[in-house]
């Protein structure tokens, strides 16, 4: 983060400063902050503290601690509080009506202030995380470029992400999610970017938003604020968001970019080939130019994802064959679709999150892969709205529809996974499903029953950490 003064912060949160530090001995009143956090147990040198109040906890009742770990200056929606913290005398404390409001304004200051910074939004039901890795490996061949840490893609995540950019960056690729914090809307007001990508409108958040349709009018507006200047780039091979959809649902009047596999696009995927474990690889053809893009990454999907990146890059100045090169080499995070190999088998640690759609495009990336026997371990999604036993049974169904040896469900919606296997398998088909209610058991049963040369895809919801389920049949 860039060193800021106490004076823009106040200015920047809307507040009133209600007390300034004391001098101490050497003069310091600890008016400059180069680090911000909202977590008490994170206190970098520097830093200015939001106490932002959840559903679980009012972070007021952390100040003394936040103060004993070094930090001196506090943002406040307690007056109560603010008395307490300017009564220690070296404590900055602004007031603020509320925390959050606060922590999204100075976000948003410290942006539009970033003169000459060009910003791309990635936002879809699935894939955001790895989109925006694609993009960081393509952009950072001809500019210096930040990227959304983690998975900061909410109304706290994206200011987080803008202070924790290096001050001499050039392209900063920010990830927007939806669900249950503010809307994209919010969130593209907070970053404005000049460019934005849309992976896909699937099933997640329904439980939120209701319909596919309004997901997809949320998703749009990611190019809130766009005239035929801002590009907007979509994979049109989601069956819902196509460009007449986008058209006529995005709140703007963004250039719209399609790529996609069916025909037609701008950028036209084809010759795809899964080698499952190893890798994929495809054609990827715009205009008159065709490039051959191969990615070290596991899943047929996650190709789409990258055009979506060439496809910015082209509008940053990188070629489609420049593009291509960037990506030979890109490295994605822990628990997407990393492989683990033990002295007997294989296994796909896919624990990250899931969705319905992410689920069968893991089942198929299993399906490609060689192995002894294929065994998914598939465990609860949520946030899936009143069509979630559905969703989960159809997934099950696909599992069956699939040359798999063994299907593993576990969690209470797990179950419906299990019921939908059951329920559509052949009667002659070797699959053999199973179902537990949690991790702890499955791994008990499961592991004694591997053998050499056996396959296994984990995935499920990011609560059930299903990460613990492949550290126990691996370690």
């Amino acid at each position: 983060m860039k060193r800021t003064s106490l004076e823009y912060i106040v200015e920047g949160v809307k507040g009133r400063l209600y007390a300034r530090a004391e001098a101490s001995e050497d003069g310091n009143r600890y008016d400059a902050v180069t680090s911000v956090s909202i977590d008490s147990r994170k206190i970098p040198d520097e830093c200015l503290f939001f106490c932002i109040i959840g559903e679980r906890a009012d972070a007021h009742r952390f100040l003394p601690d936040v103060r004993a770990k070094g930090c001196h200056n506090v943002v406040v929606s307690d007056e109560t509080w603010a008395e307490k913290m300017a009564a220690e005398g070296d404590m900055n404390v602004i007031l603020v009506p509320d925390t959050r409001l606060a922590l999204m304004a100075l976000g948003e200051k410290y942006l539009d202030d970033w003169k000459g910074l060009r910003k791309i939004g990635v936002t879809g039901s699935v894939g955001k995380t790895s989109t925006k890795e694609f993009l960081y490996s393509v952009l950072s061949s001809r500019y210096r470029t930040g990227k959304t840490p983690g998975n900061l893609n909410s109304e706290f995540g994206i200011p987080l992400t803008a202070f924790s950019f290096e001050e001499d960056i050039e392209v900063a690729v920010i990830e927007m999610g939806a669900g249950y914090g503010s809307a994209i809307g919010d969130l593209a007001e907070i970053a404005k970017p000049e460019t934005a990508v849309i992976t896909n409108v699937g099933t997640s958040h329904l439980e939120v938003y209701g319909t596919r349709e309004k997901l997809l009018e949320e998703k749009l507006r990611v190019s809130t604020g766009f005239t035929q200047a801002n590009t907007l780039v979509i994979n049109t091979d989601s069956d819902i968001l196509t460009l007449d959809n986008a058209v006529k649902h995005q709140p703007s009047d963004a250039h719209i970019v399609t790529v996609g596999s069916r025909g037609g696009e701008d950028y036209h995927i084809s010759e795809v080939e899964d080698r499952g474990i190893d890798g994929v690889r495809c054609s990827v053809t715009h205009g008159e130019e065709t490039a051959t893009l191969e990615l070290p990454v596991i899943g047929a999907h996650n190709l789409g994802n990258a055009v979506l990146a060439m496809a910015i890059g082209e509008v940053f100045g990188i070629s489609l064959e420049e593009g291509a090169k960037a990506l030979k080499h890109v490295e994605t995070n822990a628990n997407r679709l990393s492989v683990i190999r033990t002295d007997q088998y294989t296994v796909i640690n896919d624990t990250y999150n899931a969705s319905p759609e992410s689920m069968k495009a893991g089942i198929d990336v299993l399906c490609n892969s060689l192995g002894a026997r294929r065994i998914a371990v598939l465990g609860s999604m949520f946030e899936l709205g009143d069509h979630w036993e559905e969703l989960h049974q159809s997934v099950g169904a696909y599992a069956a529809s699939k040359n798999l040896d063994m299907l593993v469900a576990i969690g209470d919606n797990g179950r419906a996974i299990a019921e939908g296997a059951a329920r559509a398998k052949d009667p002659d088909s070797i699959l053999a499903v199973l179902h537990f209610d949690d991790r702890e058991e499955a791994a008990k049963t499961i592991r004694p029953m591997l053998t050499d040369g056996d396959i296994v895809y984990v995935k499920a919801s990011r609560s059930m950490e299903l990460e613990k389920f492949v550290e126990a049949i691996t370690e």
